[in-house]
C-alpha cells in the first residue's frame, strides 16, 4: 500500500460490499432453498423433483450469463453491470410470492439466475482482482464468506417466517430485503478500479501511466485456453465439484428431517453449516495465500468427501459434525478456488473470458445435481444413496484437482 491510498484502502470497502452482495443473494437464491422445498411442495402438489428444477434453471441461465461473460464485460463496465444484476434479482426473487404454477416459478428462476450470475461470480472476481494484487485469496475468502453468513441467517429466518406468515409472504419479504441491501451496495460503494479513485491496487506500486503490469499481457487467450487439456479437465473437476457442493448444501435440510432430526433441529444444523462455510470461505482463501493452490485445492476436496460421508452415516451424532466441516471448507471451494485456479493456469491476459468460460462448463454440476439427486429420492425415497456416488465422484475429482495443477500450460 502506498502513502496515496491513506490509512485504509478503498479496497477493503469493496470486499464489504461484495460480502453484503453475496450474503443477500447466494446466502438467499443458493444457501437458503432448501427450507422451501417441503412447504411449496405440500401446498402446490409438487414432486421434489420438480421444485429442485428451479435450482438448475437458475445454474442454466447463470452458464448462459458465463459464456458470453467475455463480450459483457468488454462492453458494460463491472459496476453497471451489478447494478442491473441487483434490481433484477430482487423483482425475480419476489415474483416467486406470484407464482401460481411451475411455469411461473421457473420464469422467476430465470430471472433470478441471469441476474444474479451478472451480480457475482465473474463480476466479484473482476472487482477483487482488479483491486487487489497481493493478498487476492484472503479478499476473495472475505467477500465470498457472505453466502455462508446470509445462509445461516437467513435459513432459520426464512423456516420461521414461513412458519409464522406462508411462504408465498416469506418470498416478497426477503425479495424487499434484497432490494435494500444489495442496491445500495452495487450503487455507492462498488467501484471498478482503484486507478477511478487514483489508487494504485493493493501490492503494487505506483507505475507510471503508459506502462501497462507484465501480469496483465501474460497469459493465455480464451481461444488459446480451451484447446488446451487443462482447461477441460479443471471444468470437468469443478462440474463434479459443483455437483457435490448441491448435493450436500441444498437436501441438507430435507435430508436431516426425513431421517429423524425436526424441521427445527434440521435448520439448526443448516444454519451451523452455513456459518462453517462462511468461516470456511474467509480460511480457505488465507490457505491458498499460505499454502499455494495444490495444498490448500487437496485440503478443501478432502473436506468435501467428508462431508458427503457425513449425509450417509446421519443422524448420528459425529456425522452431524462431519456435514458442517463438509460444507465449511468443502462447500468453499467452488467460489474461492475457481477465480484463483483460473488465474494460476492460464493468466490474466483475458480473465474475465476464461472465467466466464470455465464457470459456464462448471456450472453443469449445480444444473445436473438437484434433479439427480432428487430423482434418487423420489426413486427410493431416501438421500443416501446418492451422497454415496457423490463421495466417490469428488474422489476422483480430487485426484483430477492434483494432475491439473502439476501440470499447467505454458503460458505467452
Amino acid at each position: 500500500m502506498n502513502k496515496k491510498q491513506g490509512r485504509f484502502f478503498y479496497g477493503w470497502y469493496v470486499v464489504f460490499a461484495c460480502f453484503l452482495i453475496m450474503g443477500v443473494s447466494v446466502g438467499l437464491i443458493n444457501n437458503s432453498s432448501g427450507v422451501y422445498i417441503k412447504p411449496v411442495c405440500a401446498d402446490m402438489g409438487f414432486s421434489r423433483k420438480a421444485m429442485a428444477s428451479n435450482s438448475t434453471l437458475i445454474a442454466a441461465s447463470s452458464m448462459v450469463v458465463a459464456v458470453f461473460a467475455g463480450k459483457i464485460y468488454a462492453r458494460f463496465d463491472v459496476k453497471q453491470v451489478m447494478r442491473f444484476g441487483g434490481l433484477g434479482m430482487a423483482l425475480g426473487y419476489m415474483s416467486y410470492s406470484f407464482a401460481q404454477n411451475l411455469p411461473m416459478f421457473y420464469l422467476s428462476s430465470v430471472v433470478c439466475g441471469f441476474s444474479q450470475a451478472l451480480l457475482t461470480t465473474v463480476s466479484i472476481s473482476m472487482l477483487i482482482a482488479n483491486w487487489f494484487h497481493a493478498r487476492r485469496g484472503s479478499a476473495l475468502g472475505a467477500a465470498s464468506m457472505g453466502s455462508g453468513v446470509g445462509g445461516m441467517i437467513c435459513n432459520p429466518l426464512a423456516a420461521w417466517l414461513i412458519q409464522q406468515v406462508g411462504w408465498r409472504q416469506t418470498y416478497l419479504i426477503l425479495g424487499a430485503v434484497i432490494l435494500i441491501i444489495v442496491t445500495p451496495a452495487c450503487f455507492f460503494i462498488v467501484r471498478t478500479r482503484p486507478q477511478d479513485m487514483g489508487l494504485q491496487p493493493y501490492g503494487e506500486a505506483p507505475a507510471p501511466a503508459e506502462q501497462p503490469r507484465f501480469t496483465e499481457q501474460l497469459g493465455l487467450t480464451a481461444r488459446q485456453a480451451r484447446r488446451t487439456w487443462q482447461f477441460w479437465a479443471l471444468a470437468a473437476c469443478n462440474v463434479v465439484n459443483n455437483l457435490c457442493a448441491v448435493s450436500l448444501v441444498q437436501n441438507s435440510a430435507p435430508h436431516l428431517s426425513d431421517v429423524g432430526l425436526s424441521a427445527i433441529a434440521a435448520s439448526v444444523v443448516a444454519s451451523a453449516m452455513m456459518a462453517s462455510l462462511a468461516v470456511g470461505k474467509f480460511l480457505l482463501g488465507w490457505l491458498f495465500d499460505r499454502w499455494g493452490v495444490r495444498r490448500a485445492s487437496f485440503f478443501a476436496n478432502l473436506c468435501m468427501i467428508i462431508g458427503l460421508v457425513g449425509m450417509v452415516l446421519a443422524p448420528f451424532q459425529p456425522a452431524l459434525a462431519m456435514i458442517v466441516l463438509g460444507a465449511g471448507l468443502g462447500g468453499a471451494f467452488s467460489a474461492v478456488a475457481t477465480t484463483l485456479l483460473t488465474d494460476r493456469l492460464f493468466g490474466a491476459r483475458e480473465f474475465a473470458a476464461i472465467l466466464g468460460s470455465v464457470s459456464a462448463v462448471s456450472s453443469l454440476g449445480a444444473m445436473i445435481g438437484p434433479i439427480a439427486i432428487n430423482s434418487v429420492y423420489d426413486s427410493l425415497g431416501s438421500y443416501k444413496p446418492a451422497m454415496a456416488f457423490m463421495a466417490v465422484f469428488m474422489t476422483l475429482a480430487l485426484l483430477g484437482y492434483r494432475f491439473v495443477l502439476a501440470h499447467p500450460p505454458a503460458q505467452q
